[in-house]
Order: C-alpha cells, then sequence, then structure tokens
C-alpha cells in the first residue's frame, strides 16, 4: 500500500496575513472602480479679457496733433480728453456754415415781406410801412449787417412795384379821360342823328310831293350817313379804348405775378440750399467734436503710439487702446476640434492662471458662456474653436487675501464634459483589442 505525505499546511501568521491584506485591497480597488468616477476634461488655453474688451481709439478724421494728455499706464475716466487736434479747418468751415445760413435767413425774410406785401392792396393808406413790417427777424439777425442791406432792398423792390403800378394807373387815368370823350362824341354824333334823321324823313316827303328837288335830298342823306359812319369811328376807339383798359389790367395783374414768381423760385432755391448746408453743418460739428479724441471707457491706457505735437495722425489709425478696469472680465480660450464635440453651454470649467501657479493659489471655477459658431485658424493648418468662460468670482482667494484677475493674464483652462468609472479605463483597451481583432481577416 502506497504511503502518502501529508500535505504542507502553512502555519505562518504574517503570510496570511499578506495573503489577506492584498485580496482585501484587490477587492476594495476593484469595488472602488466600479463606485468612483473621475472627471473628463477638455484642455485649453486663455487670456482674461475684460466684457466690454479693450476699447481701440481711433481719429475719425485726419488731422494735426496739437495736444496729448496721457501717457502709458495712466487711468482715465470715461469721456476725459486724451488727445486734441487742430480745429481750425473744421471751425473755419462751420462758420462759413453758419455765414451762409444767416444770410439766407435774412434773405427769406425779405421775400416773405415782399411776398406778403403783394397780397395786400397798393392803394392801402400805409401800404409801405405795413410791407415793411413785415420783415421781421430773430434778435440775433436783426442787427446783423446783411439785414440792413436786405431792409434797403425790400423797400427799393416796394417803391419799383409802386413806380409801375402808378405808371399803370396814369395811363388807365389817360384811357379812361379817352374813353369819356370818346362816349360824349358818341353821345353828340346820336343825337345830331336823330336831328338829321328827321330832316331826312321831311325831305323824303317833299321830293314825293315835288316841293324840293333831288339835289336837296341827297344833300341831307350825304349829311345823315357822314354822321352814322363819324359814330362807327367813335364806336371802333370806344371798343379800342375798352380793350385798352382790359390790358392794362392785365399788365397790372402779370406785374405782380412775375415778381411773385420770381420770389417764390428764390425761396424755394434757400430752402434747398438751407436743407443741404444743415448736412454740410452737423458734418462740421462732428468734425469739431472728433477734433478732441476722449475715453471710450474708464480704465488705463496702453500702446500709445503718438507722442509728437505736431505730427499728422491719418484718419482710422490705431493711436492707443483703453484696457477697461471698471468692469467684469471673462476668460476667452482656444479648444481644439478633438475636445469641442463634447463641450457645451453651461458646463463647469476650472481656471489655472498662469500667474498665480494653482499648487499654491489655487483655481478659479467658472462656466462656459458661449462656443463660436465656427472654427478660426490660429496657425497654418491649425484650426480651434473660441470658447468663452464667466468666472464665478474675478479674484483667488487665499486667506484673507485677494489676487484679482487682470486683463491679459494668461490662463490654463479645464472644461469638465464628461465622468466616467474608473473601471471602463481598464476595460476600455481590453473592449478595443476585441473590436479590432473581430473586424480582422
Amino acid at each position: 500500500m502506497t504511503h502518502y505525505p501529508d500535505p504542507m499546511h502553512i502555519r505562518s501568521p504574517t503570510l496570511h496575513g499578506t495573503i489577506f491584506f492584498t485580496v482585501s485591497v484587490f477587492a476594495i480597488i476593484l469595488f472602488m472602480s466600479f463606485v468612483l468616477k473621475i472627471e473628463v476634461v477638455a484642455k485649453g488655453q486663455g487670456r482674461v479679457l475684460p466684457i466690454s474688451r479693450v476699447q481701440v481709439v481711433q481719429p475719425e478724421f485726419s488731422g494735426r496733433i496739437t495736444a496729448i494728455h496721457i501717457k502709458n499706464g495712466d487711468s482715465v475716466e470715461k469721456g476725459s480728453a486724451l488727445i486734441e487736434f487742430d480745429p481750425t479747418e473744421a471751425l473755419a468751415e462751420l462758420g462759413t456754415i453758419r455765414a451762409e445760413q444767416d444770410r439766407l435767413r435774412i434773405e427769406m425774410a425779405r421775400i416773405d415781406a415782399m411776398v406778403g406785401a403783394l397780397d395786400m392792396d397798393p392803394a392801402t393808406p400805409g401800404f409801405t410801412d405795413q410791407s415793411l413790417a413785415g420783415f421781421s427777424l430773430p434778435r440775433d439777425l436783426a442787427e446783423h449787417v446783411f439785414a440792413k442791406e436786405q431792409y434797403k432792398l425790400l423797400l427799393a423792390e416796394m417803391n419799383d412795384l409802386l413806380a409801375s403800378l402808378e405808371q399803370i394807373d396814369a395811363r388807365e387815368e389817360i384811357n379812361r379821360r379817352a374813353e369819356a370823350v370818346t362816349n360824349a362824341n358818341i353821345a353828340r354824333v346820336n343825337a345830331i342823328l336823330e336831328i338829321q334823321s328827321e330832316r331826312l324823313q321831311a325831305i323824303e316827303q317833299l321830293v314825293q310831293r315835288g316841293a324840293t328837288s333831288q339835289s336837296d335830298f341827297l344833300d341831307v342823306q350825304e349829311g345823315f350817313t357822314r354822321l352814322e359812319s363819324e359814330r362807327g369811328v367813335y364806336q371802333s376807339e370806344l371798343t379800342q379804348k375798352t380793350a385798352e383798359r382790359m390790358g392794362l389790367e392785365s399788365e397790372r395783374r402779370r406785374i405782380k405775378t412775375d415778381l411773385r414768381s420770381s420770389l417764390l423760385d428764390r425761396r424755394a432755391q434757400i430752402d434747398s440750399r438751407l436743407a443741404a448746408l444743415f448736412e454740410k453743418k452737423r458734418a462740421a460739428k462732428r468734425r469739431v467734436e472728433a477734433a478732441t479724441l476722449e475715453a471710450p471707457t474708464s480704465g488705463v491706457i496702453d500702446q500709445l503710439k503718438v507722442f509728437t505735437l505736431g505730427g499728422i495722425a491719418e484718419a482710422g489709425a490705431e493711436l492707443l487702446r483703453v484696457v477697461p478696469t471698471d468692469v467684469q472680465v471673462e476668460v476667452e480660450g482656444i479648444f481644439s476640434n478633438q475636445d469641442i464635440g463634447f463641450m457645451k453651454v453651461g458646463q463647469q470649467a476650472n481656471i489655472r492662471l498662469s500667474a498665480y501657479p494653482s499648487e499654491r493659489f489655487g483655481f478659479i471655477q467658472g462656466v462656459v458662456a458661449d462656443i463660436a459658431a465656427d472654427s478660426s485658424e490660429v496657425k497654418e493648418g491649425q484650426w480651434h474653436y473660441v470658447v468663452r468662460i464667466q468666472p464665478e468670482k474675478n479674484y483667488l482667494e487665499v486667506g484673507t487675501e485677494h489676487f484679482y484677475l487682470r486683463p491679459g493674464m494668461t490662463a490654463t483652462i479645464d472644461a469638465i464634459t464628461d465622468s466616467r468609472r474608473i473601471i471602463s479605463y481598464f476595460f476600455a483597451p481590453i473592449v478595443e483589442a476585441i473590436q479590432n481583432s473581430l473586424g480582422e481577416r
């Protein structure tokens, strides 16, 4: 009968404890790998920017610099004067426009007064005084030299009008007298014709009875015919005088109509010119205002590029920048195409500032506020997306000290895109290997 030796028994308590500890640790690790999750982050590089962005100051018009009130690093308030340009040309243009506007307004007042005079009857007592009273001007124009000239011109125009109308009145008076004389002659001839008609009838009867000769009858008839002819001439003269009187009335109306038309045409030209001058005045005032560059926001002067008084600055050239200091900041980061597909607005992000090492100062939490709709080429062949991160606060807190974010600081951004169980990292390579093996031929 074969004898087998008894199996070996491990009697060392240390070895038993080591095995138990190892198995326990493995079991705990395995359990924790199923329970615990780790964050999946998308890494990006960014820079701290003011929400209102850095303000670039540019002149609207070209000009010669006459004063520079700031230097790099100066703090300025919104509306503070930064740089001044020579406004002489703009002021001269504005003055020319205002002078022309004043002259045109004065001329328009004269035209309105003259048009008002044409609506009145020149025979009205005090016609000239009433017409001149219509030439009213604001106080700032009443003492203008051109106002006195236009007043004299208005008076001359009214005198010319009255002279022309007086000539027509005189001709009408002559015409009326001629009409009266012609009417008197017609009345005289008519009276004689009545007598001559009776004589003609009487002598005709005598001729029929043989009491008088045919020659006497013809003499009377000749006289009657001559009177009728004379009356016809006077009636023609009367018709002509009537036509002349109507022509004079028409000429009176034509003088007023032509003058009114001329005045209204000139007024329309003035209205058109004033409208054009109004726009030119706005542009000139804008040039005067633009001669002083003002701070668009409160902040710090940066990248000042002009230092020479008398130098020429071109329109649209960047002269300086103002970095806002009284507004909130945000972090603008760039992320690769590989990460952007997993990012969305509202995700949490951790911001680590290069100026304040995270090992000592920690990090600031933030939220993804916006993701660019399209990628941008940051380098040749490299395309990234711009993402804006809104920090929960604008400072790092270490104990009782606050370290504030300043525009221009660079940062590393960890945007939390997902969370995964630890065990998945162990199985992921295995799953990938199996998938690849199943796809092999």
